[in-house]
């Protein structure tokens, strides 16, 4: 059980998880948007275009229906990866062929980039506004290019001071989305992890031990819950104090963490009380993994004047539906029969 170190939680490899992910308005946005775009062709008809109307508004629909499918598929699947980066570039195409469609000599249109840049990278995070970045770049200058040739002239000085704050726009946006996705990092590593140990607390331990019950109910991952508690902890706060007690702890759970895999699940679940889950993994290899990390964390303790170990408890999660608060009250009786046998 020690080819990899950590404590990680599992996420799925397959989609993003964005917080501030609002479907609707982006759908809402995109088509107010287009039928914008189109009631301005109807004013202002750009005969100088190499398309005719009809075949801008084939596009205008194709994109339409790329958008509709999106939402479609957002509500069936959820917010997959690779319909989110596909939905991006589509953005991101949109605005160019905005700009070749725009019938004034400064094309308003250009600021489709600015809001495919932010749109997106504010809500999907740092990698699409990145991406959504390099690509209104590149997209851009090439619109830009375009129109001018379509119209037979260089623009006006405007547009390149227009150009120029949309480029300062979107770098200062992309600062900021940078800082707040750092601190919510942050927020999210306090909220979801023990201040003394560093492993998971409570709460986040309650919310992965729930998905991965989920995942075994499809998939028939083998699970072991354990529940590890310190024997003589109490007489050690009293003896020594609290900062030895507090120092027992850390040293518990950096152990734990060193024994264990990236792929296995380490929270103080309360006080002197731990919780460990343990991935792919047999019931017999789980005990002999425990029993080791017993052995360790015991001969630590007299190396150092205590008389501390820990009894515990552990369960395989048999296949098909199961509830967390059953799972977690069969492995507390283990712990209960396991400290009944040490006395």
């Amino acid at each position: 059980m020690q080819e990899e170190k950590g404590n990680q939680i599992p996420v799925s490899s397959g989609a993003l998880v964005p917080e501030i992910y609002m479907p609707r308005l982006q759908f809402f946005i995109r088509i107010l948007l287009e039928s914008w775009r189109r009631y301005i062709l109807i004013i202002f008809q750009f005969h100088c275009l190499f398309l005719t109307i009809t075949q801008i508004n084939l596009v205008i629909v194709s994109f339409l229906v790329f958008h509709s499918f999106g939402w479609w598929y957002y509500k069936r699947y959820g917010a997959k990866k690779i319909m989110i980066r596909l939905s991006s570039w589509m953005d991101i195409c949109a605005a160019a062929f905005g700009i070749f469609t725009d019938p004034f000599v400064i094309p308003p249109m250009l600021l489709l980039f600015l809001i495919a840049v932010l749109g997106n990278g504010i809500q999907h995070g740092l990698y699409v506004v990145i991406e959504s970045m390099i690509g209104a770049f590149i997209f851009g200058i090439a619109a830009l290019v375009t129109h001018s040739v379509l119209f037979g002239d260089w623009p006006p000085y405007n547009l390149y001071f227009y150009v120029f704050l949309i480029v300062v726009g979107v770098c200062y946006s992309y600062l900021l989305v940078r800082r707040i996705e750092l601190m919510k990092s942050e927020v999210t590593r306090i909220s979801e992890h023990d201040s003394l140990t560093g492993v998971m607390n409570r709460r986040a331990f309650l919310r992965v031990a729930e998905y991965l019950l989920r995942i075994n109910e499809r998939k028939s991952i083998p699970l072991v819950f354990i529940f590890a508690d310190l024997d003589n902890f109490k007489v050690v706060n009293d003896q020594f104090g609290h900062d030895m007690g507090d120092k027992v702890l850390r040293h518990f759970s950096d152990m734990a963490r060193s024994r264990f895999r990236e792929s296995d699940i380490i929270a103080r679940y309360g006080g002197d009380e731990f919780v460990i889950i343990l991935t792919n993994t047999s019931l017999g290899s789980a005990e002999l993994a425990v029993q080791g990390l017993q052995s360790e964390f015991r001969d630590w303790a007299r190396n150092n004047g205590l008389q501390v170990g820990f009894s515990f408890g552990l369960e395989m999660v048999p296949e098909g539906r199961n509830n967390i608060d059953d799972v977690l009250q069969r492995v507390d009786a283990a712990l209960y029969d396991a400290k009944l046998k040490r006395v």
